[in-house]
């Protein structure tokens, strides 16, 4: 693989987990909001949550109280990642 993409695949990796962990630690911001404080472009923000979503690692909700409907990013809980068998065995220990 030429020494470019893999380049390109590793800073998608770095912004993904950049925005992820900021994700986690600061629920509920805008696209634009996280470009703003991650110092990132709005179209790397915008594709690393994407590609978060796709993972199943983020879910987006809008905020409809605001007269501009904005998008807000939220981490999914680790309860919700786990496989059904698992959460069902778990659920069984606790009773």
């Amino acid at each position: 693989m030429p020494a470019n993409i893999k380049s390109a695949k590793s800073s998608r990796n770095s912004a993904e987990h950049a925005v992820y962990e900021y994700v986690c630690r600061k629920p509920g911001l805008s696209t634009y909001e996280l470009s703003k404080r991650l110092k990132m472009s709005g179209g790397n923000v915008r594709d690393a949550l994407t590609r978060l979503q796709r993972k199943g690692l983020v879910r987006f909700k809008f905020d409809k109280s605001n007269p501009r409907i904005r998008k807000l990013t939220y981490p999914v809980s680790a309860w919700e990642l786990l496989p059904r068998s698992l959460k069902v065995a778990l659920r069984k220990l606790k009773s």
